[in-house]
């Protein structure tokens, strides 16, 4: 994997993280590149959901996060999305969306309130599945 270095203070789009070509197939996200990027209003939106200190404390991680999640599944309501969810100290949630004219982009990141029943009860659902599952498809 490259070697991914991201500043959470730039003003610049910046490369976050590429994505498993298999779990983009998986839910048939067509995507001309598997690189996610991170908008710099994004740390707007961070702030303004109050997940900036989340951000703060795992921004480092979310490259190999990207790459190598626990879990992965998608959002029911938005069929242009991912979300990777990695068990750290916490369990965080990256969502990644797809836009058509410029490609996958950082939708949000936080660390999931009552983490480990969440990620049970969407295991338990089918709206996740463990990363294993979507190397076998």
């Amino acid at each position: 994997m490259t070697n991914i270095v991201i500043n959470p203070y730039s003003k610049e789009s910046q490369l976050v993280g590429i994505v498993p070509k298999a779990i983009c197939d998986y839910y048939s996200i067509k995507c001309s590149s598997y690189e996610v990027y991170m908008a710099p209003g994004m740390v707007k939106h961070l702030k303004k959901r109050k997940h900036w200190d989340d951000f703060l404390k795992y921004y480092q991680d979310i490259p190999r996060s990207i790459a190598n999640p626990d879990y992965a599944g998608q959002n029911p309501k938005e069929l242009n999305t991912v979300e990777l969810y990695k068990v750290m100290k916490d369990r965080v949630l990256i969502a990644i969306k797809m836009n058509p004219e410029t490609g996958l982009f950082l939708g949000s990141f936080y660390i999931l309130d009552n983490g480990e029943k969440k990620i049970e009860g969407r295991l338990r659902t089918g709206r996740i599945y463990p990363f294993s599952y979507f190397l076998t498809k």
